[in-house]
């Protein structure tokens, strides 16, 4: 059975999504909606969820967040704040800004998958933001004996680097300036294997959820379909999303939904 029941345009054509490329993916992302992450932290801030209120009962149950590309613990704090709060384990992942090898920040996530697991006797929920998602799907894969469920939010799974000027220049700026050693030692057939990985299908037992939003001004939502992964689109911003009342409250309902393979009779 199709596992994943959104792998086709949500509009209703039979049509596989496809994100835009050439000139439209290089400069047609509307940058100019991210102006709305001020007003979505302050909305959650104020309202009944941030104090944990109106969200599924946590029970203590194991979450890991890792942070999007040039991020920081920052950006996920109000995510990780609002689980806590409604009862969920929830840890922010070490990985700094998350600007650096993939392969480091993989390793350093799976530190963080290791001490929940150990800590509760559960196996881990990873929410990840954006790069983070990618992370967490890695993670699934490598160590489905530890992850259950992946949570890509606003996530490129179908591409290293989205297009988008804003994205693509960066981060592969980065990516050679490591390559060349100026952050030390460098080990390109880890790297590699991080890439391999980013695209494998999970194993029976692990979840794959993709939330995206059409409003997203940085990554092309239609990069964030991925033929295993429930889709669920949200309304908000790309930076935002984490410190939205819908994306927070989207994440929180993903996690605590049944596993999908129990869904489907597997």
């Amino acid at each position: 059975m199709n596992r994943n029941p959104a792998s086709v345009d949500p509009t209703g054509s039979s049509e596989t999504v496809q994100p835009r490329s050439g000139f439209r993916g290089w400069v047609g992302r509307p940058l100019w909606m991210e102006a709305r992450v001020p007003l979505e932290r302050r909305e959650l801030r104020k309202s009944e969820f941030w104090l944990g209120k109106g969200l599924p009962d946590g029970r203590g149950r194991p979450v890991l967040i890792i942070p999007g590309f040039m991020s920081g613990p920052n950006k996920a704090a109000p995510l990780a704040h609002v689980l806590r709060a409604s009862g969920w384990e929830a840890m922010v992942a070490d990985v700094g800004r998350n600007a650096g090898p993939a392969y480091h920040s993989v390793e350093l996530a799976r530190h963080g998958v290791e001490s929940l697991a150990q800590r509760t006797g559960a196996r881990v929920a990873v929410v990840g933001h954006s790069r983070g998602g990618q992370f967490g799907r890695v993670l699934a894969y490598r160590h489905p004996e530890l992850v259950h469920r992946v949570v890509a939010v606003s996530a490129p799974l179908r591409t290293k680097y989205p297009p988008f000027f804003l994205v693509k220049v960066p981060a592969e700026a980065l990516d050679r300036v490591w390559r060349a050693g100026i952050f030390g030692q460098v080990h390109p057939d880890r790297e590699q294997s991080v890439d391999d990985d980013r695209y494998r299908s999970l194993p029976p037992g692990v979840d794959l959820i993709s939330i995206y939003s059409r409003s997203d001004g940085i990554v092309d939502w239609r990069y964030s379909f991925d033929r295993q992964a429930r889709m669920v689109e949200v309304t908000a911003t790309h930076l935002g999303v984490m410190q939205s009342i819908a994306g927070i409250t989207t994440i929180a309902a993903e996690l605590d939904r049944p596993s999908m393979s129990i869904e489907l009779g597997q």
